[in-house]
């Protein structure tokens, strides 16, 4: 009898003589797809994760008092004034661009704070020292604010009418403008703030730091006064070089059933549209070059644009990859591919001279087939959208950079997301999901016997009481998790957390530094119950470097906790090169 494999209405149909080949083969198949889609994903959330703590901060000097400004608590005085009400004022001679920021009685007012503070003085007796406490603390919590170039004082007046009127002169910006007149950058797109707004030095770090983001410019600013009173100049030096980058890559990162060592090339493009925007494109694929017999091959492009204390951006990315695998009676080509493309808007909310806030939402789509020789299974065939609302926290405690984004992520029907099988068994996979996200990285340098050493603690987690198929889940075991495993193998699930520690040594002026790792991981959920066990850890040496444009990294890590049936190399060892034009 012979075995035949027929093409046609749904996916693949085999005859009965063909059992035993079919059922392993799409096994296989489905394996390596999802495999293929942990390691990208992996990959991806270790380079944004890279690319968070990369980002420019900026915080420009402000001036700080060690006094409670909110106390109200005056020293007794024996020439003072009983006074009813403080209130607020404009001198006459500031210009109508002054005036139009007045309205303290409104609660929106950005100097209502003021108002607030100096009602609870009615009823104080005042002398010129309670006075000149009252000044120092108003003008303390204005700076603490950002209005650097805002004043309060007092003009002659009689106290013994029971008022005290505090004069207040907003700073304003009178002109934004590069120090060079022949630059033809842009900074609209960057500042939050615009001419005839209020200074507010919250704003140009916003504005520092959007400009900052374009690799191939450095800006540094000054703020002059102006002949007009209240008004300031805000001047940028802007210093450029190319506004473009080639990078060549190879790693071995891949697996070794389609193409260990990975090659790539990527092009960013700084200011493209001119609005200090970023775009990336770059091609990859495997260095073994083996032909029909495994393969791998990826495209990926990145566009991103600030406005103010917004930032929009978009990605996608495709993937293929083949193998010939052995079966039962042929031999057969597995195939897959998998497009990905997301938007995300990010919104900065909050910021200060010690930490910022912002919000971020991301929408994204994935399409994936498999296939074994030219034929789909379509049971393997996705069409999926997911919708990520998060909280992202940058805080300084000092040296110490603290990076944290707290997210909640929905499988949802958007944009013709699939919708869970009518037949779906109620403890089956859904694409209608909901899981909640933690990715916090701290960096900590400090000197011990006057040797300077970094600590980095990356803490990753995801929770999901719903059971995720395979894409979706939390994979720990591979040079982007938990190191000491070779990445040919992982454990997956629903639910799981990861702690990395790095403990890193720079040597001397080389430009490299030395790094010791210890990792581990566990998983939770149902799909638990199918694994060989829920725990791995593991240690890491590496040195990690840069020599004129090449950055290169060599680390070997062995595997100290793991299942006994789960096979890894021992050492695990890797690297990394990275040159750039």
């Amino acid at each position: 009898m012979k075995c035949r494999l027929h093409r046609g209405i749904v996916g693949l149909s085999f005859s009965l003589c063909c059992a035993a080949f079919s059922l392993p083969a799409v096994a296989q198949v489905a394996q390596n797809s999802d495999a293929e889609e942990l390691r990208r994903r992996a990959q991806q959330e270790a380079q944004e994760r890279q690319r968070q703590l990369q980002q420019p901060s900026v915080s420009l000097p402000r001036q700080r008092s060690d006094e409670d400004l909110q106390s109200y608590t005056l020293a007794p005085e024996s020439l003072c004034f009983p006074v009813q009400r403080v209130t607020l004022a404009f001198p006459e001679q500031v210009s109508e661009a002054v005036r139009r920021t007045g309205g303290f009685a409104l609660q929106m007012d950005p100097f209502h704070f003021i108002q607030t503070y100096l009602a609870g003085y009615a009823g104080s007796c005042l002398g010129q020292q309670g006075i000149e406490t009252i000044l120092r603390r108003v003008t303390g919590q204005i700076l603490e604010r950002g209005y650097s170039t805002t004043r309060v004082g007092i003009g002659q007046q009689d106290l013994s009418t029971g008022q005290l009127s505090i004069t207040l002169v907003p700073g304003i910006i009178h002109a934004i403008r590069f120090k060079d007149p022949a630059i033809t950058a842009s900074y609209r797109s960057a500042f939050p703030t615009q001419a005839g707004a209020l200074l507010n030095l919250r704003d140009l770090e916003q504005g520092l730091e959007q400009m900052k983001r374009v690799a191939s410019q450095d800006v540094d600013m000054q703020i002059l006064p102006t002949d007009v009173p209240g008004q300031s100049d805000v001047v940028l030096e802007v210093k450029r070089i190319k506004p473009w980058k080639l990078t060549l890559s190879l790693d071995d990162s891949g697996a070794k059933s389609t193409g260990k060592y990975q090659a790539g090339i990527n092009l960013a493009i700084d200011d493209l549209l001119g609005i200090n925007d970023l775009f990336n494109a770059g091609f990859s694929s495997d260095a073994d070059r083996m032909g029909q017999a495994r393969g791998t091959t990826g495209n990926n492009f990145s566009y991103s644009a600030p406005a103010g204390y917004w930032t929009f951006g978009v990605s996608g990315s495709t993937s293929r990859y083949h193998q010939r695998i052995a079966g039962l009676f042929q031999t057969f080509v597995s195939s897959g591919h998998s497009e990905n493309l997301e938007v995300r808007v990010q919104k900065l909310f909050q910021r200060d001279a010690q930490q910022k806030n912002s919000l971020q939402l991301r929408i994204g789509k994935r399409w994936s087939r498999s296939y074994i020789d030219d034929t789909e299974i379509e049971v393997q065939r996705r069409n999926t959208t997911f919708a990520e609302l998060g909280w992202m926290h940058r805080h300084y405690f000092g040296d110490v950079q603290l990076d944290a984004t707290l997210a909640n992520r929905w499988g949802v029907s958007w944009f013709n997301g699939a919708a869970d099988a009518p037949d779906r068994l109620s403890d089956g996979p859904t694409y209608r999901y909901s899981m909640q996200t933690i990715d916090a990285t701290v960096v900590a340098p400090f000197k011990l016997g006057g040797q300077s050493l970094t600590y980095v603690g990356t803490l990753r987690g995801q929770h999901s009481r719903s059971r995720l198929y395979l894409t979706d889940q939390f994979a720990i075991g591979s040079r982007y998790t938990v190191r000491g495993f070779d990445g040919e193998l992982t454990l997956a699930s629903e639910s799981g957390v990861f702690l990395r520690n790095d403990l890193e040594i720079a040597l001397g002026s080389t430009g490299a530094a030395l790094y010791a790792g210890l990792d581990a991981g566990r998983l939770y959920g149902p799909s638990v119950a199918n694994l060989q066990g829920d725990t791995l850890a593991g240690a890491a040496i590496g040195l990690r470097g840069a020599v004129s444009g090449l950055h290169y990294e060599l680390f070997a890590g062995w595997a100290l906790v793991r299942p006994e049936q789960f096979q890894t190399a021992m050492p695990a060892a890797g690297f990394n090169l990275i040159y750039q034009f």
